[in-house]
Order: C-alpha cells, then structure tokens, then sequence
C-alpha cells in the first residue's frame, strides 16, 4: 500500500507542476459552458451543466492517460520504472487517482460556473449524483485514453486526443440539445460512447431511470477499449524489451 500512496503522491505534484498540462484541461469545459451553454434557469438549466461536466470528465480521462502516458514513455525514468517487479500496478493506480481528482475538479468547476450564470435546481443529492455518475462513465473513456497512449508517439498524442474529443463531444450531443443536431449527425449520435455517457448523466440530474441500452453499450466500449490498450501496452513491452 505505501508504493501506492507513494506513486500517488509523486503523480499528482509532477501534474502539478506542469500548470500548462492541466490549466487547460481544468478551464476549457467551464469556459465553453460560459459561453455556449449558460443562461438557463429551473430545471432545463440542469442538462448543459451535467453535459459539459461529462465533457471535461471525459477530456481529463482522454489527456491524463493518453497524452501522460505517451509522454512518459519516451523518458528514461518510465523505462527504468517498467524493469521494476510489481511497478505496472503502482503506476496505474497513480495515473487513476491523479484523474479522479482532476475529473472531481473539473465537474467542480462547471457546477460553480452554472451556479454564477444559470439557475440550475439540484440539491446536495443532485449535485452528488452528478459527480458520481460523470465519475463513472469516464471508465471507457480512460480505457480509451490508455489506448492511445499505449499507440501514439509523444508527439502526436496531443493532436489524436483532440481528434478524438472534440469530434466525439458534438456528435455525442454534449455542445448542443440532441433534437438540435443535423439529421446525418443525429442518426450516428446514438452509437457514440459520449452520447450514451451523457444520457446516464443526464439521467441522474433528471431524476430519471438509468437507461440500461447506454450501460450495455458504455459496457462495450470499455471492453473494447480495453483490448486495444493491452495490445498496445504488449506491443510497446516487446519492441522496448524484449
């Protein structure tokens, strides 16, 4: 357990200490909000707020294990680390206790965004189910994110996450109202793991059912992505030290 707390520890201060890596990734989702998304009162002010909570739930899972992992990977501190026994373990277990507590943050920051430029009407439960439901459905997202790690240079890591994150917000429905997108758009919206994340989110802040197709379909994309990463966690074993 003290390597855990430990590498715990040394991931969130070298996180900290890089204010360019996570400024941005704190500030953009309230700041889209800010202008995209406030103005709303009752209970239709809400939805924007859990949405572009899930947006930087989801931007925090894409860029602190894909674009972190990636990175780390071309140091030479990362490759020594992965020649210890029992360290693959201790590292994960950093890299999800440093998104928990930035996706914790970033909802934070959304929700006081709402609270100064909307009306929105949870209370403390709400607000609670909010931040537990975006927590939850990071899960694919980080697999996702771990995929991309595990695949991509350092250099390019930066550019596929927003490749992936900011295509996969609008079609997922999170920048505007389902009902408001292009029909093309629309029909694809559905099949997409930011549009069924959302609906779960959704769901909580409307004291609502869980809609368990999006579960099943989350549940999917988990197990898929889940795959691609440990091919590529495999691949980058052999070619780095085999």
């Amino acid at each position: 357990m003290r390597r855990y707390w430990t590498s715990s520890l040394m991931q969130l201060k070298s996180v900290f200490r890089l204010p360019a890596f996570w400024i941005p990734t704190l500030i953009f989702p309230p700041m889209l909000y800010a202008m995209f998304g406030a103005g709303g009162s009752g209970p239709a002010a809400n939805y924007p707020m859990a949405s572009f909570a899930v947006f930087g739930v989801i931007g925090v899972a894409l860029f602190q294990f894909g674009v972190s992992i990636a990175q780390d990977r071309e140091t030479h501190w990362e490759r020594y680390r992965r020649t210890l026994p029992g360290a693959f373990g201790p590292r994960l277990a950093a890299q999800l206790v440093s998104a928990l507590v930035f996706s914790l943050l970033v909802v934070a920051l959304v929700v006081l965004a709402a609270l100064i430029l909307s009306e929105p009407t949870l209370d403390l439960l709400g607000y609670i189910k909010l931040g537990f439901s975006s927590l939850l459905i990071s899960v694919p997202f980080v697999m996702m994110g771990i995929a991309l790690g595990y695949w991509a240079s350092s250099k390019s890591a930066v550019g596929i996450a927003n490749l992936f994150y900011l295509p996969l917000a609008y079609f997922g429905g999170l920048w505007m109202p389902p009902q408001q997108l292009p029909d093309f758009v629309a029909k694809i919206s559905p099949l997409t793991p930011t549009r069924n994340a959302a609906e779960i989110v959704w769901a909580a802040v409307g004291h609502q059912p869980v809609p368990m197709l999006s579960v099943l379909w989350l549940l999917g994309y988990t197990v898929v992505f889940a795959v691609i990463a440990y091919i590529g966690y495999n691949r980058d074993e052999n070619r780095r030290y085999a």
